[in-house]
């Protein structure tokens, strides 16, 4: 059983959708009007298994990551031309994400890692998620809507 994204409802089928940058698991209402990039049922137990352990291991990408990684790559005085080369990246991909205009990757963000020999991912910790909202499940973009609406009220 998968939970939209946006709106926490349980649902058997989700489809995975593209938000400004995100890509989000969400319902079939959430998805309406929306370009669907995949859908995702319970019937497909590979893919549903893939997709859980993505989430359960979730690393977050830490907040300047493309800062890091363009100070670790200028201290050891390679240019983005030959890292992308030693990536087997392209140079613009990596401009990119340098800029913190694209998040890298998992794979990228673990080539990068181990070339550079920086950390870019920091466990989430849904525990304090949890804690600061006062429930055990995820936040949804609904409650957060509700809640900056409270906050906005007072």
């Amino acid at each position: 059983m998968y939970e939209c994204e946006i709106c926490g409802k349980k649902a058997d089928t989700v489809y995975r959708i593209m938000i400004d940058s995100a890509e989000m698991l969400v319902c079939r209402s959430c998805a309406s009007g929306k370009k669907v990039l995949q859908e995702l049922s319970e019937s497909k137990p590979a893919q549903a298994t893939r997709e859980k352990k993505r989430a359960d291991s979730a690393d977050e990408v830490i907040a300047d990551y493309g800062g890091e990684i363009r100070k670790a790559r200028e201290r050891m005085n390679i240019p983005i031309n030959v890292l992308a080369e030693m990536l087997n990246e392209k140079e613009s991909t990596l401009h990119r994400v340098e800029s913190g205009k694209m998040l890298p990757s998992i794979g990228l963000t673990a080539k990068l890692e181990k070339e550079l020999g920086i950390k870019l991912t920091s466990k989430a910790d849904e525990k304090a998620n949890a804690e600061m909202h006062g429930k055990e499940e995820p936040i949804t973009l609904g409650d957060a809507a509700v809640q900056k609406k409270k906050e906005n009220g007072r």
